[in-house]
């Protein structure tokens, strides 16, 4: 604000400048005018008490929804739980019905699983060929033969009634010898040929089947478990001769089967076992090569008699009787073991063309074995099914 000073003349002036009003209206006219400027109270909001109405229905509408929606949740959840209770009750008694059935099992069908073979055969029975061809087969493993027996199906053969050389031209170069644990011996160098029961190997001049004494023998070996079924093998040179070997001369015709072996264990490199013959560790005699069985002949070999377990055998013609001087229960025994028992002293037995008979066990019947007669003989050992 501006520090002029004003003084009283100067006021004075100033509001005597100022235009003079004036009110020409009449009195009556004022007073009407006043009369009408008086204070009039405001208007009530009418739609208040609508509106009140209107939260206090929907307050209501929402309480009643929600009071509607616990009402069907909990109809549910007693629904559920009676559906749940339901389902454990029928588990509950489907089990119990269970546990009783297994109860009330005829007594039939647990002798059935008890009586059942506890270990298969692991040679080759006249049953077994009925539908199938055998392929023996001699593999080395270690200096030792090993007779092992290919059971093939008819119907992979070509030829009707095949001889054991075509079986052998067919089948020996397929099989995978290493995969077995044995040496890779198979098929034999040269040529062979085969006149009715007579196989006829002609050697090649520069040939592994002299290197040492213990390679001819194996050869030998071999040649004989191959060709088991026929009546003579020859071993000759290119010019048709028989043939000179340098540890064991001129090679005589050799008579498969004729000279009885002690069949014993032996492991292959995969450590899979076998029953092998045991050449030139045999007794002379059926008698005294089942009594052998009992011991060992060395470190390669097993015995396939079980320790604690004794016996004696007695000849009664052309049948050896085995006796156990205690009763035997087969059952006692793994299945492979006691199985290995006796097709060890029956393969022995057959070897030296001889029957067998077994005394003294708790089974007079077991895996198909019948121990009240004479023993029924493998037709060779060590089966193994042609894939």
């Amino acid at each position: 604000m501006p520090n002029d000073k004003w003084n009283d003349e100067e006021i004075e002036n100033l509001l005597r400048d100022f235009p003079k009003i004036q009110d020409n209206r009449p009195k009556a006219e004022v007073y009407k005018r006043v009369s009408q400027t008086q204070y009039v109270p405001k208007q009530p909001k009418r739609w208040l008490p609508l509106l009140v109405a209107i939260i206090a229905f929907l307050s209501i509408t929402v309480l009643a929804v929600s009071l509607l929606q616990q009402n069907g949740n909990d109809s549910s959840s007693s629904e559920t739980e009676s559906d749940d209770a339901e389902s454990m009750m029928t588990a509950d008694e489907a089990q119990t019905e269970q546990t009783e059935q297994s109860i009330d099992e005829p007594e039939e069908a647990a002798s059935m699983v008890i009586e059942e073979p506890e270990a298969l055969r692991t040679a080759v029975y006249e049953q077994d060929l009925a539908d199938a061809q055998i392929l023996r087969i001699g593999l080395a493993q270690r200096g030792y033969v090993v007779p092992v027996s290919f059971i093939i199906p008819k119907q992979s053969v070509d030829e009707t009634e095949p001889t054991s050389l075509e079986l052998y031209e067919a089948f020996a170069e397929q099989i995978d010898e290493s995969k077995l644990g044995f040496d890779e011996y198979h098929p034999y160098e040269g040529i062979l040929q085969q006149d009715g029961a007579i196989i006829s190997h002609f050697l090649p001049e520069n040939h592994n089947y002299d290197q040492g004494s213990a390679a001819t023998l194996l050869y030998l070996h071999s040649l004989e478990e191959t060709f088991f079924g026929e009546e003579e093998i020859r071993v000759l040179n290119v010019s048709g001769e028989p043939a000179q070997l340098a540890h064991v001369g001129m090679v005589e015709p050799i008579l498969p089967g004729v000279q009885g072996q002690s069949y014993y264990l032996i492991a292959s490199s995969t450590e899979d076992w076998y029953l092998a013959p045991s050449y030139g560790l045999s007794e002379a005699s059926v008698e005294d090569a089942l009594i052998a069985l009992q011991q060992a002949p060395n470190d390669d070999y097993r015995s396939p008699v079980p320790d604690g377990i004794e016996y004696d055998v007695d000849m009664n013609g052309t049948n050896a009787l085995v006796t156990f001087e205690e009763t035997l229960d087969l059952e006692s025994l793994e299945g492979i073991e006691a199985m290995r028992l006796i097709e060890s002293l029956a393969l022995t037995a057959q070897s030296y063309d001889a029957s067998l008979t077994i005394v003294n066990t708790v089974q007079s019947e077991w895996s198909g074995f019948d121990f009240s007669e004479e023993l029924e003989l493998p037709v060779s050992p060590n089966r193994m099914d042609w894939p």
